[in-house]
């Protein structure tokens, strides 16, 4: 029977992007980006979103690689949706016998059969005009055919912050969080359960503190996001922007339930490992993190 340690370090593993998936998401990211520059000005490009961040797990059948691209200011004068259809035009012509590219929210999805690739377009938003001291762009947002401010650079900024801050420890207990998260039915959007765990790990009076491993980290974060999740999380970045809008009344008590009852079974987990219950014990983490537990 596996030791937890060992247990844990199989999950990080079962977690992982192999090297070849890694290298397939590479060349991919590049083509799709080239291909927008062919048909579009572009004066920028680049990745954001979970694979940039690096907590985007596995399997890649499942996961969606995120671009950013910013558009010459002489398409701004269009609507937000006209600006995610002329970008998915651009994309069709490189792309006519990919089973489907289409607008999604603030993206164009391109549906390859192994994995998705979401092109966001975007503007450089005017310096007088942004949040804060630093650069912004802004995003489609065809729900309301508007411009959203958004500063994803930002988030992998602080995303590396706070996991150097703790000697590369956040991001595995990220990536465990992501599975507790699938396996619970996704009561948390993704980029929210990072940004709440930030919030968590990259508090001033924690920062002083070490990660300790993976099972504590992960029981110290239930333990504290019951709480946090009761309040609106801002954009950390400076925006205006609520990265919990999305949640109702209802499904944030179903978020705050599924993580109370996350940390219950820690602290179980915990208790059958004093006693000496390994069996038990592995059965309990099972129930957190789903198939990705060994």
């Amino acid at each position: 029977m596996l030791t937890r340690r060992q247990a844990f370090e199989q999950l990080r593993h079962n977690l992982n992007l192999t090297d070849l998936q890694d290298e397939t998401v590479a060349t991919r990211q590049r083509n799709v980006r080239q291909a927008v520059a062919s048909q579009l000005t572009v004066v920028d490009d680049f990745l954001t979103g979970s694979y940039r961040r690096q907590t985007l797990i596995a399997p890649l059948t499942k996961a969606d690689i995120d671009i950013v691209v910013v558009l010459d200011d002489g398409y701004r004068a269009r609507h937000a949706r006209a600006v995610l259809e002329l970008t998915r035009k651009a994309l069709m012509l490189t792309y006519p016998r990919t089973p489907r590219i289409s607008r999604n929210g603030q993206a164009v999805t391109v549906s390859f059969s192994d994995f998705l690739v979401d092109v966001v377009p975007a503007f450089r938003r005017p310096w007088w005009n942004s949040s804060g001291l630093e650069p912004t762009w802004d995003i489609c947002d065809s729900g309301g055919d508007k411009w959203i401010e958004t500063n994803p650079k930002k988030h992998v900024e602080l995303s590396a912050l706070v996991n150097g801050l703790h000697e590369g420890r956040l991001v595995p207990c990220i990536k465990q969080l992501k599975a507790w998260n699938q396996a619970a039915n996704s009561p948390l959007r993704s980029f929210h359960l990072e940004v709440l765990a930030w919030s968590i790990f990259g508090s001033s009076w924690w920062s002083h503190l070490n990660m300790q491993s993976d099972w504590q980290n992960t029981c110290y974060f239930f333990d504290k996001a019951r709480d946090r999740l009761r309040y609106e999380l801002s954009d950390p970045a400076g925006t205006d922007g609520k990265v919990s809008a999305y949640l109702t009344e209802t499904s944030r008590a179903a978020a705050i339930s599924k993580v109370g009852s996350a940390y219950d079974r820690c602290l179980r987990a915990e208790a059958a490992a004093a006693e000496g219950d390994f069996a038990k014990m592995h059965e309990i983490y099972r129930h957190i993190f789903g198939m990705y537990y060994p």
